[in-house]
C-alpha cells in the first residue's frame, strides 16, 4: 500500500490507539490524543518571565489530567512519553540557543529512578530541532528534599546551592529543558549556576506548567 492511501486511510478509518495523556484505549487523532484529552487539554499562552531567566515558555496546563501522564513519565517508566510531549514544539524564534541543557537529577535520585526524564525530554527536543544536548554543563550537587510538599518560600531555601554549571557554559546561549514548572524555582537555581559559569543568555522550556504561572 503507497503512503499516499494508507494516510487517506488512516484519517478516515483511524485505528485504536491508548491516547498517551490518559492511556485509554480510543480513537485517537493524529497527535495520539483521544477526543477526550484532546478537548480537555489547555495549551500555555506565554508564561511572565522569571527572574534570572531571558524567556521562557511552555506547552501545556499542569492539571489532575495531565499529572497522571506525568506520574507514568517519571515513576512507572513510561519513557515513550517523550515523544509526543515533544513533537510539535517550536521555539521562540529569537532564543537561538547554542545547546538545550536538561534539569539534572542528583546521581542518587537517577540512580533509583534509572534515568532523568528531562534527559531523555531533551534529547527527543534536540533530535526534532538539530540543536545539540549539552548533559556535561549542569550538575545536580546537594540531593535535596523532594519539593512536592514545600511551599514557594522553602522551595526557593531548598535550591540554594543544589546546581553547579561547567566553564563550558562561558559564552554560549542555553535553553533549560524540564518536564513541569510549578514555581520557577528549580529553573531559576539552574539559571544562577549558568550565567555564573559566564552563559550569556538562559531560556526556559517546560512541557507543562502550573496554572499559578500563567
Amino acid at each position: 500500500m503507497n503512503r499516499l492511501l494508507e494516510g487517506a486511510l488512516n484519517t478516515f478509518f483511524p485505528e485504536r490507539f491508548n491516547c498517551f495523556m490518559c492511556d485509554k484505549e480510543a480513537f485517537v487523532d493524529a497527535g495520539g490524543l483521544c477526543p477526550s484529552c484532546a478537548k480537555k487539554l489547555c495549551r500555555c499562552s506565554s508564561p511572565a518571565n522569571l527572574e534570572g531567566l531571558d524567556g521562557i515558555a511552555a506547552r501545556w496546563r499542569f492539571d489532575d489530567l495531565t499529572a497522571q501522564a506525568v506520574h507514568r513519565l517519571k515513576y512507572s517508566g513510561a519513557k515513550y512519553l517523550c515523544r509526543p510531549f515533544t513533537s510539535g514544539i517550536k521555539l521562540p524564534e529569537n532564543w537561538a540557543p547554542d545547546a538545550i541543557v536538561p534539569v539534572p537529577l542528583h546521581k542518587k535520585r537517577q540512580r533509583a529512578r534509572g534515568y532523568n526524564q528531562s534527559a531523555l525530554l531533551a534529547k527527543e527536543l534536540g533530535a526534532l530541532t538539530g540543536i545539540p544536548v549539552r548533559e556535561d554543563l549542569l550538575k545536580r550537587v546537594t540531593d535535596s528534599k523532594s519539593q512536592t510538599r514545600l511551599t514557594p518560600a522553602e522551595r526557593e531555601k531548598n535550591m540554594r546551592g543544589a546546581f553547579a554549571a561547567s566553564a563550558d557554559a562561558s559564552g554560549l546561549t542555553l535553553l533549560l529543558l524540564d518536564d513541569v514548572l510549578t514555581t520557577g524555582c528549580t529553573v531559576k537555581a539552574c539559571a544562577r549556576a549558568l550565567k555564573s559559569a559566564g552563559a550569556r543568555g538562559v531560556y526556559a522550556y517546560c512541557i507543562f506548567i502550573h496554572p499559578i504561572l500563567m
